[in-house]
């Protein structure tokens, strides 16, 4: 787009040269659901972001007070403690709890606090099975439903007989396969929380989905440092520039809704808009198949009339993933499997729909320090439609200094993944020699700023 068009525009109507999102679905013929043809972008202004947000200690603890204490958080995967009695600790900040599976379908989330004298009843990231639970220290136990049931020495406690002293709980609600908590004793339903995101999963519910790896990485840098780094993909042509060739970085659509979702709209199977002597379809479905093991890049793959590079490499894709998973995806479209769709739930909770990277990503301060973070990273593949349920993959845990090659269930995403962290330490870093601030795109970073939006929101309140 000239300078002299551009300049024609208001704030936010500029977008990159090439075929747009929808101009490709409506290529691809294959009519996809409703959802995919949402288009929800709106200008929410040019101003610089202060850098005290990612640095600063007193924001953090800002953060924990007024915006922590008050979101709907993802906590666990359901499957993840499958029997009555499997529980998993979730910690936030300085908060921590414990999220059990009190019946066949029916979960309870506890303040991980003994009311004796506060030591934790479970260690902090730990996960297991127990019948009850006991504090380490003096031994008081509550039951899996939270009411006290063993108090040693209970004549020495008078004063407690007419007093509650069942395990205070947190808000817990379900969605997708997914348990989210909430400390605000009077927040919205999850189900208002979560606005157009379960209507966009109805196609493939992520229920039906099984997490084949579950991976968390503990990072040197702030957690929005960390989530920014997967919320747009303006660093492709950067960070990613093997991807130039079979993926549409540039014309990424995005959408956002309400203070608490966006979206992500990118396409596999086309050459960038900054590819400046593209590879023909032909050549990128070469490169594509070459990821599934059905062809080599110089191989002789030759397309047929009214074939294309994302028509062949889904039909691949679908026969790959049964053959893997068991799973029948011919229903779905070419949209559906092939291209990277990623949500954002405010604050820090990112599914993605499609199956060619079925990937969800969670980001957590780590403590009250600006410094450090928590990442959490899933693969949710499609359940066999016969035959049991696969077991959820164990929680593989990786050091600041460690890399994701040390999570081979990643598989190829993990080299991906190590282009994007080397970038983080820099960017806390040079955001304490910062003396302007931040400046975003008005569409490629429209959802950091919706984010930054909603979060100012939280921290304004009283």
């Amino acid at each position: 787009m000239n300078e002299e068009r551009i300049n024609s525009l208001k704030p936010g109507e500029a977008r990159s040269t090439g075929p747009s999102v929808q101009d490709i679905l409506d290529r691809d013929g294959d009519n996809p659901p409703a959802p995919f043809r949402d288009q929800s972008y709106q200008y929410l202004g040019s101003d610089d972001l202060t850098v005290d947000r990612y640095i600063c200690p007193d924001y953090a603890a800002l953060e924990a007070e007024r915006m922590w204490t008050k979101v709907w958080q993802m906590a666990c995967r359901e499957e993840e403690i499958p029997d009555i009695g499997d529980h998993i600790v979730y910690d936030i900040v300085d908060w921590s709890f414990i999220i059990v599976r009190t019946g066949k379908d029916d979960f309870k989330a506890y303040y991980n606090s003994c009311l004796h004298r506060g030591t934790q009843l479970r260690p902090s990231a730990s996960e297991g099975h127990t019948e009850n639970f006991r504090c380490p220290y003096h031994g008081w136990t509550w039951s899996l439903e939270g009411e006290l049931i063993v108090q040693p020495c209970d004549w020495d406690f008078p004063h407690t007989k007419d007093r509650d002293f069942s395990l205070p709980q947190v808000q817990l609600g379900r969605w997708g396969g997914f348990i989210f908590i909430n400390m605000d004793d009077d927040c919205e339903p999850l189900e208002d929380y979560l606005g157009v995101l379960p209507a966009q999963f109805e196609s493939w519910p992520m229920e039906d989905r099984f997490m084949s790896a579950n991976v968390r990485r503990y990072l040197p840098c702030n957690w929005k440092v960390a989530q920014e780094a997967f919320i747009e993909s303006y660093h492709v042509v950067e960070t990613h520039s093997q991807a130039l060739p079979m993926t549409g970085d540039a014309n990424t659509q995005y959408d956002i809704w309400g203070d608490n979702v966006s979206r992500l709209y990118t396409l596999n199977g086309i050459p960038s808009p900054h590819e400046k002597n593209p590879l023909s379809d032909t050549e990128i479905a070469r490169m594509l198949m070459a990821g599934v093991g059905q062809s080599p890049i110089e191989g002789d793959l030759v397309l047929g009339p009214g074939e294309t590079a994302r028509s062949v490499y889904t039909a691949a894709l679908k026969e790959d993933l049964k053959d893997k998973f068991g799973a029948d995806l011919s229903r779905l479209t070419t949209t559906e499997v092939l291209d990277p769709i990623e949500y954002f739930l405010f604050p820090n909770f990112f599914p993605w729909f499609n199956f060619s990277l079925p990937l969800v990503y969670r980001f957590r301060p780590d403590g009250l320090d600006p410094d450090k973070c928590i990442m959490d990273v899933m693969l949710l593949h499609p359940v066999p439609d016969e035959g049991p349920r696969p077991e959820p993959a164990p929680l593989t845990v990786l050091g600041p200094d460690d890399s994701f090659s040390k999570a081979p269930e990643l598989d190829q995403i993990s080299a991906i993944f190590e282009q994007d962290v080397v970038n983080m330490p820099m960017v806390q870093k040079g955001m304490k020699s910062s003396r302007k601030g931040i400046t975003l795109g008005n569409y490629q970073e429209i959802r950091l700023r919706h984010m930054h939006q909603t979060l100012d929101a939280y921290l304004a309140a009283e």
